[in-house]
């Protein structure tokens, strides 16, 4: 799983494979210019955070390779997938490991009071969500917020109650296939400019992480590194 780069020259953004899933990598800097130019041009653009365990599971789904082809950004969750790749570069595993996207990111929208809701599978999630956000910026301007689990009408709904607040941003934590299956049926109708995807892996920061989720990472990291080597001695062989 080689390095490629998008344009002759070009450092910013290369493209990676990962279990056979072709995905962009960008560093935080072009990431921002990205992020930028969303904030600016009037339709839904989507981030994504991408887990190994998402791309575990995305290797045996269609339908979530499909996703991933269809987001406008997308963000390695973990420096681990960047070494898969074959692309490990000192400053990217520093930016992974300090999500620093995601640092820049809550920053860029604090500055230009941009305005965010929230939207998580469970209670449960929105409460984690909720404070692990305003752990990296206090001054968040959430204007909003919902859980699928108290949805009692159907998802047209909730995109009403979503557009009538009128957020820049919206940021979400919705399990998949869950997730998924909302993006496909909803996307065209939110007006929102910026549609952030996080996963519990990345709300649960670092500093803030418990003996469950430690105990968590340890293990899918281990099977996505078997994985991974199971996938290149296949390539291989093949």
């Amino acid at each position: 799983q080689q390095m490629y780069f998008g344009v002759k020259g070009e450092t910013n953004m290369r493209k990676m494979q990962v279990l056979g899933i072709e995905l962009q990598d960008h560093t935080v800097r072009e990431a921002m210019k990205k992020t930028d130019a969303f904030l600016r041009d009037g339709k839904v653009s989507t981030i994504a955070y991408i887990t190994m365990r998402g791309l575990m599971e995305a290797e045996e789904s269609q339908e979530r390779q499909d996703f991933l082809r269809e987001l406008d950004l997308t963000v390695p969750a973990d420096s681990d997938i960047l070494r898969a790749a074959g692309i490990a570069t000192r400053n990217r595993v520093r930016e992974v490991d300090n999500d620093e996207f995601l640092t820049e990111f809550l920053r860029k929208i604090v500055r230009g009071r941009q305005t965010v809701y929230l939207l998580t599978s469970t209670q449960g999630q929105l409460q984690l969500l909720r404070d692990g956000l305003l752990s990296y910026q206090e001054n968040l301007r959430i204007i909003g917020s919902y859980s699928l689990d108290e949805l009692e009408q159907d998802d047209d709904y909730l995109v009403n109650e979503i557009n009538v607040e009128t957020p820049n941003v919206l940021i979400t934590n919705i399990s998949s296939p869950q997730r998924e299956a909302f993006f496909e049926a909803n996307q065209m109708k939110l007006n929102v400019e910026v549609w952030l995807m996080l996963k519990d892996e990345v709300v649960h920061s670092n500093k803030h992480k418990g003996l469950f989720w430690i105990l968590h990472d340890r293990v899918v990291r281990k099977l996505f590194k078997h994985k991974v080597v199971q996938y290149l001695n296949h390539e291989k062989e093949s």
